[in-house]
């Protein structure tokens, strides 16, 4: 249904890949799931010799004539249960899930989301951030010791402040400019508050990194996913001018709304192309399929590495939202590519994923969110006939529909990249996110809140001048997430902060 990999895909008009990793990249800042373990703390293969324990109880199991996996004989697909929680009255009436990470838009794929990975991944001098060199001489991450790593070249694979970064190098070289635009900023601000220390230049650098990626989330990646209508509906568009926001609400629940991780930002996954970019100062472009990159970090540590990367992401579409998914991680997702031949599949995962999590069906959510609801197959609204009829093949009634199979498919609202019913989710929680974050980059609270001349000095924050700030490119599309459209030296859009508005006189003792 959500995916056939005889079906041709379709590329995003006027999209690039910067678009897809962006997504990913937020996605890791906000969520990350515990994952259960075995009565010894070791992970679960619910197919083989966990497969009667507790949290094994839904394997996703394939059809023996499978036509991709009965190749190689596989009958099960390994899946864990997320890791139960009690819910907010603290009762086990309904099993929740637990969540690792804040649920802020704070950059923690970066920071870390508890003071022990903070404080591991500083060098407690300066505000920086620990880092090892770059064959060019820059800033990279540094190497993590043991873990899962498949470099092919005896290159470590990179401690940050998630786990996933390692994932691929295009999530890679997101966080290695955004690791080295946290120690640029660090280092100005020592040098106009040299009386600071090591504490507040941190807390001041992450602030200011912090409130550039909000900036850029808010006002270029939102605006193209859900459109302009449901921008306006949910208040999420930033203040036009360089004013405050002044709906900060106590009241509003920031958390993640376990729709939208367990279904509705799982749109993303779809976006994703066969392969990535690595493209040269000169243009060539190399395309390699994602099989042959995961948890790889050796394209990174290439000299040029990085900035063959981010040209690579300029220069390759990302894909639609809709039903048909690339292989690569349909069926080919974290296969290790010196024992070729499969791996797992995310879209599967997906769907189980959200019965996990006890997610209400696709129905249920058109309810919710005021959205006309149907009583049979013949009378849904926001899908096309062929999809329609692959719906009721797949499904016996159409409150059997699970949220993420319907959401995906959905017709695209004017100017959107997702249907209706994935908009009204991804809304409501980028607005409780908005309303309900106290350090929200534009919010008016006196005690946190950034001067008016420092608010319009972070709301100059583009990603390509970040980019062009922290690397070698050279040259760049001056808005990375469109594609194909020309672009110009860096020189002329690298326009800086202006730190001057963050200096404070010395205090005299």
């Amino acid at each position: 249904m959500v995916h056939t990999k005889s079906l041709p895909r379709h590329e995003l008009k006027g999209y690039s890949h910067f678009l897809m990793i962006w997504g990913q990249r937020i996605s890791h800042d906000m969520m990350e799931k515990v994952e259960s373990k075995s009565a010894s703390g070791d992970g679960l293969d619910c197919c083989e010799e966990n497969r009667n324990e507790e949290n094994c109880e839904i394997p996703i199991l394939l059809h023996p004539y499978d036509p991709f996996y009965s190749e190689f004989g596989r009958s099960c697909l390994n899946f864990v249960r997320s890791e139960g929680s009690p819910n907010l009255k603290c009762n086990y009436d309904i099993r929740q899930q637990l969540a690792a990470f804040t649920s802020f838009l704070d950059v923690s794929d970066v920071y870390g989301s508890s003071l022990e990975t903070s404080n591991n991944l500083r060098t407690k001098e300066d505000g920086l951030l620990r880092t090892q060199r770059h064959p060019d001489g820059r800033e990279l991450m540094p190497g993590r010791d043991g873990g899962f790593c498949r470099s092919t070249t005896n290159k470590q694979c990179f401690v940050t402040g998630d786990r996933r970064a390692n994932q691929q190098p295009g999530l890679m070289s997101m966080h290695v400019i955004l690791l080295r635009e946290h120690n640029r900023v660090a280092k100005e601000l020592k040098n106009i508050n040299p009386y600071w220390d090591d504490e507040k230049l941190f807390q001041e650098a992450r602030r200011i990194v912090i409130a550039q990626a909000q900036h850029i989330t808010y006002s270029s990646y939102l605006p193209r996913i859900l459109g302009p209508d449901i921008m306006n509906l949910f208040d999420l568009n930033p203040q036009t001018a360089v004013t405050y926001f002044s709906g900060y609400d106590t009241k509003v629940i920031p958390t993640i709304r376990n729709s939208f991780m367990a279904a509705a930002f799982r749109f993303g996954h779809s976006m994703i192309n066969d392969y990535l970019g690595f493209t040269s100062a000169s243009g060539d472009n190399e395309k390699v399929l994602f099989r042959n990159l995961w948890v790889n970090p050796d394209r990174v540590y290439d000299t040029d590495g990085v900035e063959k990367t981010l040209r690579g992401l300029q220069a390759v579409h990302s894909q639609r939202v809709d039903r048909f998914k690339t292989e690569e991680v349909s069926n080919r997702l974290l296969e290790n590519p010196q024992k070729p031949g499969f791996g797992s599949d995310l879209i599967a995962t997906n769907i189980n994923r959200g019965r996990d999590h006890g997610i209400a069906g696709y129905m249920a959510w058109r309810r919710m969110c005021n959205l006309p609801a149907s009583d049979s197959f013949y009378s849904l609204t926001d899908h096309c006939p062929k999809t329609i009829a692959l719906l009721q093949y797949t499904y016996r009634n159409v409150e059997d529909i699970d949220l993420f199979v319907g959401g995906v498919t959905e017709r695209h609202l004017p100017g959107a990249l997702v249907g209706p019913t994935f908009a009204c989710i991804l809304g409501l929680q980028f607005k409780a996110l908005k309303y309900g974050d106290r350090f929200y980059y534009e919010n008016d609270e006196d005690r946190v809140r950034f001067t008016t001349k420092q608010l319009n000095e972070i709301k100059k924050a583009t990603l390509a001048r970040i980019i062009c700030r922290n690397s070698n490119i050279g040259r760049i599309q001056e808005d990375v997430f469109a594609y194909g459209t020309p672009e110009v030296d860096c020189y002329n859009i690298q326009d800086d902060i202006n730190f001057s508005n963050w200096k404070e006189a010395a205090v005299q003792l």
